[in-house]
Parts: C-alpha cells; structure tokens; sequence
C-alpha cells in the first residue's frame, strides 16, 4: 500500500504534536472508514512509556487517535469545514486479543476505525489495532463528544 499521508502532514491535521502524533502514515481513508500505520511506538524516548516500554492501555490512544486524523482528513480543504474540537468521552467493548507486550516490539502497527455514527454533538468509531503478522491487539469503540458554545452550537 502507498501513504496517502505522511507523519508531517497527519501533525498537521491534529491538536497532537512532537511524540504525541502516533501514527506515521495514512494508507487509506473515505468518508467512512481509515487505515493507518506507525512505527512511532518504537522510539525509546515515545512520551507514553513508563520504563522504558508502553502498555496495552496505551494502544485505545491510538485507536482514539484514528478518530482524530479521520476527522482532520474529511475537513479537508480545511477553510471549507474546519475540523470540530472533539474529547474523548468514552471507550467501550475493548479487548485486548491476542496479547504480549512484545507485540508492541512488532515493526509496526495498523490501525483501522470505522465510522458508526455522526453528528452536530459527536460520533462513534469502532477501531481495531494489529501487528505486522495481522494479529489483533486491541478493539473497540470510542465516542468522541464536540462541545456546545453558549448559542448551542458545536465548536469548529
């Protein structure tokens, strides 16, 4: 697959910068549905590792984050439709498949989310995380809630 995005571009479609942008490319996206990778999670100085290593709870950040750079993607042109403020207001149905914390020394991850829902107040993405052998590490799904301005209107 080719990077439709690179990791340059994705900072510049999110609030997240420096370390904090965790996904190196886009490979796909549609209105819909995107595919992501990095290789991110294997800096030593990566701003969510504790001693040295990530956690298994750190991978719904980066299904959390597919949701970002989906949403900065459809807002593109962005003076068209500027991307909303969005927060993270709950995770449901994660597993962890699969699991050992030497899959998160696999060369890279992928990332998929799909759309579920959309609107004006927020949405819901399922998102599934997986090593390079395709093997499912973590899914589930986010909802991501855009606050209301004093006139009831949704952030931009």
């Amino acid at each position: 697959m080719s990077v439709l995005y690179d990791f340059a571009q994705i900072e510049a479609l999110i609030p997240h910068k420096g370390g904090m942008c965790l996904w190196d490319s886009v490979l796909a996206f549609d209105e819909q549905q995107i595919h992501c990778r990095t290789a991110r999670h294997l800096l030593p100085d990566h701003p969510l590792k504790e001693n040295g290593a990530l956690s298994r709870l750190h991978l719904i950040e980066f299904g959390a984050q597919l949701v970002a750079v989906h949403g900065g993607l459809l807002s593109l042109p962005a003076t068209a439709n500027p991307p909303k403020i969005g927060y993270l207001a709950s995770v449901r149905q994660v597993q962890f498949d699969e699991f050992a914390m030497n899959a998160l020394h696999t060369p890279y991850l992928s990332g998929e989310a799909e759309q579920l829902m959309a609107d004006d107040s927020g949405k819901l993405y399922q998102f599934r995380i997986y090593d390079d052998q395709q093997q499912s590490l973590c899914s589930g799904r986010a909802m991501i809630i855009h606050p209301q301005t004093e006139t009831g209107e949704a952030h931009a």
